[in-house]
């Protein structure tokens, strides 16, 4: 059945969209068919494939033969984060109108790992004064659950950690190595037990051990619920010090499971929805990941973890500005951030000069997919995003394929399962309001 490019509706027989009109002046012609993998009763608002029509088959057809080689770029390429014009330090967020500037970023330290062995104590790296033991009681985790998940492997015995100074260089260059490469860890805390997890943080980190409780336990009650389901998100959830990124006038509410204003009407989305958000994508270390909404960068720091490339875009610029100077205060205790590429625009748009990406996540609600996003995408990649109205949004997990004749097609799936929605931020647009359907704005 094909879909209405412009609001994702079912068109009719005749070709034409009883909803938006799609088709009723050109006689109904569409080149994008949409395949659901199951019907989602609370689906609400609408999925637009509006860009693919017109440049579906001339752009896929030249894109055809550089798909293979985009694929291999994107796997191996990089690039250091974007440096704006009154910034020089690694993690700098790129504005639109320093796009085309050479990156750079200073060098990444840290003390080097060796596996097995306990690195000594730092107040700038992931280490700190041992702790007593806790006296927190165990909680009921089954280790086995993950500790025998073949998706995650701990490379025990690797290479000790290795960290690579950032230089100007062509991100499409095969050479091209991450800031800080997350495949080479070979510590990470015990899932055993709270009190382990607890103590082992407290000796390799500067965190606070009443967070450190606090994170575990809201960690268990996501994977007793079936949000998260892959170990490596769990471990990238108890990695990130979310109480870093919520704001300090709301730090008593840090893992409470809620939405948390962090000024400028902006939120941090609830640690379940973030879990299991990250979970649903899957990202994967070689994988090239772009965020839409940077906000309070949580997201992008879980993201992180999972993947040496990931690249955030903020609309609001004293929000992207504060953001920013929370990830340079943090990047030489944490260097998976060095990976985190930052700009300043409207993420309707995406980011074409790093594109395709492998994995997208809208962290803004809408009422249609962007078509700018959907080119963006690779085929065979995956996109979340919340459609709807205001009133709630549906979290759409859609995997975008090209076939032979370059028609798209798209398999769109709800995380929740028809069980549960969400209310997100407004998907903001250059000069005030929201974008709408088709690609409009209205003013506020």
């Amino acid at each position: 059945m094909a879909s209405c490019p412009n609001c994702g509706f079912d068109l009719s027989s005749d070709g034409t969209c009883s909803v938006c009109g799609y088709g009723k002046q050109s006689g109904g012609k569409t080149a994008v068919s949409v395949k659901s993998s199951r019907r989602t009763p609370i689906i609400v608002g609408a999925v637009a494939l509006c860009a693919l029509i017109a440049a579906g088959g001339v752009f896929f057809g030249v894109r055809a033969g550089r798909l293979k080689a985009a694929s291999l770029a994107s796997a191996q390429a990089g690039g250091t984060v974007a440096s704006a014009s009154s910034q020089s330090a690694a993690g700098a967020p790129e504005s639109t109108a320093s796009e085309s500037a050479a990156s750079s970023t200073n060098s990444v330290s840290a003390s080097t790992k060796t596996p097995g062995n306990t690195p000594a104590p730092s107040s700038t790296d992931r280490s700190g004064p041992a702790s007593a033991t806790s006296n927190t009681k165990p909680v009921s985790y089954d280790p086995t659950r993950y500790e025998k998940n073949p998706l995650y492997h701990v490379a025990v015995g690797a290479s000790p950690v290795s960290l690579r100074a950032s230089k100007p260089i062509d991100l499409y260059s095969p050479a091209h190595q991450p800031a800080f490469d997350i495949t080479k860890r070979t510590e990470f805390p015990p899932l055993t037990s709270e009190t382990a997890y607890v103590d082992w943080m407290l000796a390799h980190t500067n965190q606070s051990k009443h967070m450190l409780e606090w994170r575990w336990q809201r960690a268990q009650i996501i994977v007793n619920i079936h949000l998260i389901t892959h170990r490596r998100v769990l471990m990238a959830f108890l990695m990130t010090p979310r109480e870093w990124f919520v704001r300090k006038y709301n730090l008593n509410k840090t893992y409470a499971n809620t939405a948390i204003p962090i000024g400028f009407g902006q939120t941090i989305s609830g640690p379940e929805l973030v879990a299991h958000m990250t979970d649903s994508l899957d990202p994967q270390p070689n994988q090239r990941i772009l965020e839409i909404g940077t906000g309070s960068g949580y997201q992008s720091a879980v993201l992180s973890e999972l993947s040496n490339y990931v690249y955030t875009i903020e609309i609001v610029k004293p929000l992207a500005e504060e953001t920013n100077s929370i990830y340079l205060s943090h990047t030489k205790a944490e260097p998976q951030y060095a990976n985190i590429h930052r700009r300043l625009a409207d993420g309707y748009y995406g980011w074409a000069k790093y594109a395709p990406f492998d994995k997208i996540i809208v962290t803004t609600g809408i009422d249609h997919i962007p078509p700018e996003l959907l080119k963006e995408l690779k085929p065979g990649g995956i996109m979340l995003i919340p459609i709807g109205p205001p009133t709630g949004q549906v979290v759409l997990k859609v995997k975008k394929t090209v076939d032979k004749n370059g028609d798209v097609h798209l398999t769109r799936e709800d995380i929740y399962r028809g069980g549960h929605r969400e209310i997100f931020v407004p998907f903001t647009a250059t000069g005030g309001g929201t974008h709408n359907i088709g690609g409009s704005s209205s003013s506020k």
